[in-house]
């Protein structure tokens, strides 16, 4: 039986892996795209350098709308992240002689991560894990005056100086917004965060979804529901290609892994999870129509212990809330944390992550790899395309840069060996 012969195989449908196939099939390359349409995207689409550069390339502009607000409410603060309430003002608002040196710490974050993007994008993406690309980066950072070794300290590390109340403040604020706990979140990962977070644009998720869709249709990609998948064929550690259920074959010189736990499945043994691995819990809430207060923002940082958001949504005659957490704790402890932004609502919480019923919640992850050393390629031809194992910190802007990555690098070796 003859098989079809594709230059990429696309396991898994993150969004990152989503990006790549859009931009691998422009490039012309012929690209097979395996999607289970089940995962559940997270409501907090910031905008990034590099989503501003795919959507260009794209054609998406339309997919950016204003800044929505967010709200970070802590049991001893309110503040309001808006272009139109100037930060500084709420910050001096809220702590007072403080103020000024939050102020002072945020607009250095800021400064970073916007560096930071400027550089990757000169870079054009993450660094690739060879001696050379690596030697390039650190050329790069010399010359903007970063310092490496610094970048992947935890962030924690630098609220030493500030006042024990804007320490708590900003804890709760970069523990809502990458929802990792802030021991865990290393400076680069941090600085990226904030950065996208006070853009001037937002996403619409679902059109997004369907531009990306629209456009892998458009330049001749081919997607096939990966519950049709049998098995993956290799030689030796590298995977060659594989066969459908109904006895099709196909071959791809290059594979991207965009969901680890469903292609891990097909390779028992062959994949090992990199590090930094972490999976978020989503709760819903039954109706609140009738139950918010005015002042509430749809999208809330909710201080406490667990790293928790909220997105206030209204499907219909309804108000729904969607919890977001770094999957730790139970229901109780959840409705507990929550209980500053809700009030006096009554309400129930389902679970649709499948994740909430462990008995200790999720172990916290290890902290992230520099981004020097991030695992792209874990195989012969096998690269990981799963933006939930590799920068599930920094949300959509990690997916982008991601998928830009391995698309750059991709389209160049595919390049290199037609010539």
């Amino acid at each position: 039986m003859s098989s079809k012969i594709y230059d990429i195989a696309i396991i898994g449908e993150s969004l990152a892996a989503r990006i790549a196939a859009a931009l691998l099939a422009k490039h012309g390359s012929r690209v097979l795209l395996l999607s289970h349409r089940e995962s559940s995207p997270s409501d907090w689409f910031h905008s990034s350098l590099f989503l501003e550069k795919i959507l260009g390339i794209l054609g998406g502009r339309a997919c950016f709308v204003a800044q929505q607000q967010i709200q970070v409410l802590t049991g001893k603060a309110r503040i309001t992240l808006s272009n139109d309430t100037p930060l500084d003002i709420e910050l001096k608002r809220e702590f007072g002689k403080s103020g000024p040196a939050v102020v002072q710490w945020l607009q250095h974050l800021e400064a970073l991560g916007n560096q930071l993007e400027d550089l990757l994008w000169e870079n054009a993406g993450l660094p690739w894990p060879t001696f050379k690309a690596a030697a390039r980066f650190r050329l790069l950072c010399m010359r903007r005056k970063i310092k490496l070794k610094e970048l992947n300290k935890p962030i924690a590390q630098t609220l030493g100086h500030l006042p024990r109340c804007a320490t708590g403040f900003i804890t709760d604020l970069l523990q809502g917004l990458a929802l990792a706990r802030i021991e865990q979140l290393p400076r680069d990962r941090a600085a990226l965060v904030w950065a996208q977070a006070l853009r001037p644009e937002n996403l619409k998720e679902p059109d997004l979804c369907q531009l990306l869709n629209k456009r892998f249709d458009q330049f001749h990609g081919l997607q096939a529901p990966l519950e049709d998948l049998d098995s993956l064929d290799y030689n030796d550690s590298r995977c060659t290609g594989g066969k459908f259920k109904g006895g099709a074959r196909f071959t791809a010189a290059h594979f991207l892994i965009g969901d680890s736990r469903r292609f891990a499945r097909f390779a028992p043994g062959k994949l090992e999870t990199p590090p930094g691995s972490s999976r978020f819990i989503r709760l819903m809430t039954s109706d609140l129509n009738g139950q918010l207060s005015p002042l509430l923002a749809s999208r809330i940082v909710c201080g406490g212990d667990v790293p928790l958001r909220l997105v206030i949504e209204q499907e219909g005659d309804r108000q729904i809330g969607h919890v977001e957490c770094a999957g730790e704790g139970n229901k109780a402890r959840l409705r507990e944390q929550l209980e500053p932004v809700l009030p006096f609502a009554r309400y129930e919480l389902s679970d649709t992550s499948g994740q909430i019923g462990q008995q200790n919640g999720m172990p916290v992850p290890p902290r992230p790899q520099p981004l020097t050393r991030l695992p792209l390629q874990i195989g012969p031809n096998l690269y990981c395309a799963d933006n939930n194992v590799l920068l599930a910190e920094m949300g959509s802007g990690g997916a982008a840069l991601l998928g830009w990555t391995l698309a750059e690098k991709l389209a160049g070796m595919l390049s290199e060996r037609k010539e």
